[in-house]
């Protein structure tokens, strides 16, 4: 029995079936190429996590002249209700030794109309935004507020307050209490049952680096310039750290599904990942303890205190003597 042989094809086919078979090749080649570009990009993006979060060019502090300053940022809703006790604590003091700086709702103006205190007159920013609960513009507001502090060499310390925040003790102590440490205080720790982390941050932001905490810190002028700077982590919160929405019956399994996602909370955690620094402070309903130092003597570990109402701004003024 003799083997049919198998029919030549036409030329023209033979030909068109060398150029597919070489445009699939450029296809495979071209595909590989991409994808070992999307893994330099990442490679790159995560050793940039460091190299460039302090890359902006600003006045030098070495031309530093005067005594530094603490910058004092209040990120408030409107106005700021407790005014008339921050006016007492920076009364008497030399001016050149603090900056004021406040985040309200944008074209909110601080003049004698809207404020009980002098201290305040004109300190808001120009460039504020709308700030969402929940949203990652609470941490842009931060950010806003530290980068306009950081334009004056003179500020060194900076430290964030809410517009219900009150100072524990006078001008002085709190002064030199900060000025006298090098390092950065913020609450941070490693929440193992915290349910807010995205896995879509990783790679660029692992699990094992997400940390919680409050969201009212201190910072030295260099984790100021981190924060303001960073291109790296800002982003990723930005995109996957986001609020629950609210429950809507009427949207029936569509609603269901939004509940699914995690109710992030940035403010409480963008600072302490970008730092991944973990401190000790004890809290009963955590259970976690914090020693708090200060050039190895034990100190106070609160210098501030915040949710005071009005009322009791007042009787805390009458007991306090700033």
């Amino acid at each position: 029995m003799t083997k049919k042989k198998r029919p030549s094809l036409p030329p023209q086919l033979s030909s068109l079936r060398r150029f597919l078979s070489s445009v699939r090749n450029l296809l495979i080649l071209l595909s590989f190429s991409l994808s070992l570009l999307a893994l330099l990009c990442l490679h790159r993006s995560l050793s940039l996590s460091s190299s460039s979060l302090s890359r902006r060019s600003r006045t030098p502090t070495s031309d530093l002249r005067g005594p530094p300053k603490v910058a004092f940022l209040f990120l408030a809703r409107r106005n700021l209700p407790l005014d008339f006790l921050w006016g007492n604590f920076f009364e008497k003091v030399d001016v050149a030794n603090f900056a004021i700086y406040v985040h309200s709702e944008p074209g909110f103006v601080f003049d004698e109309s809207s404020t009980r205190s002098v201290f305040f007159f004109n300190r808001q920013l120009t460039n504020s935004i709308k700030v969402e609960w929940g949203e990652a513009s609470m941490i842009q507001a931060e950010r806003l507020l530290l980068g306009a502090a950081l334009k004056d060499p003179a500020n060194q310390r900076f430290v964030l307050l809410s517009d219900s925040c009150v100072p524990l003790y006078n001008f002085s102590y709190i002064y030199n209490y900060l000025m006298a440490s090098p390092r950065s205080f913020l609450d941070s720790f490693l929440d193992k049952k915290e349910g807010r982390y995205n896995p879509k941050m990783s790679p660029v932001l692992p699990r094992n680096k997400w940390r919680k905490g409050s969201q009212w810190i201190s910072l030295v002028r260099s984790h100021a310039e981190v924060v303001v700077d960073d291109e790296v982590i800002f982003p990723i919160f930005e995109k996957f750290c986001k609020r629950r929405p609210p429950i809507n019956a009427r949207m029936g399994k569509k609603n269901i599904k939004l509940q699914r996602l995690h109710n992030c909370i940035p403010d409480e955690h963008y600072v302490q990942t970008l730092f991944a620094d973990i401190n000790h402070v004890y809290y009963g309903t955590e259970y976690r303890t914090n020693w708090c130092s200060c050039n190895s003597t034990l100190v106070p570990c609160f210098l501030f205190a915040r949710k005071f109402s009005q009322g009791a701004a007042m009787r805390l003024l009458s007991h306090l003597h700033y």
